[in-house]
């Protein structure tokens, strides 16, 4: 049933589910009630969907058996060595972006990613994720206070809707010191056939070292190793 889930196009109802995974409705619920109680799934109250849930992405991460992690490892390892800075393979589970695998640079001054919670609306994972979630979704959690975490923090709704357009046409985007006013972020999406994105590749660094108009040169690299994963994950579904 989490194969069901995870290679849906847009989250499925209990119902589908069902039918997908070939067995009956009553006992899909009860394998969902299980799975949603363990973190395995979380069901959207509005929609009645499911969608993976971070349980299964703390699992895919604590045993290294995820074979997104196997796969894009390579493609990590190798952006790192080129950034010479920290990156980090991260993907969504509900509305939270986490760090499936990670790759630290030797720069003595470092953001450490995996163990900080950065809102969608002032990350560069975040806003990649925002601009490809469905119109209605995205308004949702525009319509909510967007909390000013520092002078750069984007909080009209309109300027940000505006910034995902070209964050979804590019699939790049950068937030500088709009977190935190000590680091910046860039993150490219890795997509297959589906949408949204499969994973991230995000860089994250001391804005000490880079202007915003530095970061910029992330890009490049940054949608490269995606279009490489990208290629490796088609090359293996053939």
């Amino acid at each position: 049933m989490l194969d069901e889930i995870a290679a849906s196009e847009s989250p499925p109802s209990a119902t589908e589910i069902a039918r997908r995974a070939g067995v009956n409705r009553a006992t899909a619920w009860r394998l969902l009630v299980t799975l949603e109680h363990f973190d395995l799934v979380e069901r959207d109250p509005r929609t009645g969907t499911y969608t993976v849930g971070y349980g299964a992405a703390r699992i895919a991460r604590v045993s290294g058996a995820s074979s997104l992690v196997r796969v894009a490892r390579p493609v990590l390892e190798k952006l790192g060595g080129e950034l010479k800075e920290s990156v980090y393979l991260q993907v969504a589970s509900g509305r939270k972006l986490i760090v499936l695998d990670e790759v630290r640079a030797a720069n003595p001054v470092q953001v450490d990613l995996a163990n900080l919670e950065v809102p969608l609306h002032c990350g560069s994972a975040g806003k990649v994720f925002l601009a490809f979630l469905p119109d209605w979704e995205r308004d949702q959690i525009l319509a909510e206070p967007l909390e000013a975490f520092t002078e750069r923090t984007v909080t009209d709704p309109d300027q940000l809707r505006a910034e995902l357009e070209r964050v979804r046409a590019d699939r790049f985007a950068v937030a500088y010191q709009e977190h935190l006013p000590d680091w910046g972020g860039a993150t490219a999406a890795v997509c297959d056939r589906r949408l949204p994105p499969l994973a991230y590749f995000n860089v994250t660094v001391p804005s000490y070292r880079y202007t915003e108009a530095g970061m910029k040169k992330f890009r490049t690299p940054l949608r490269n190793a995606a279009r490489e994963l990208e290629q490796r994950l088609l090359y293996r579904a053939a």
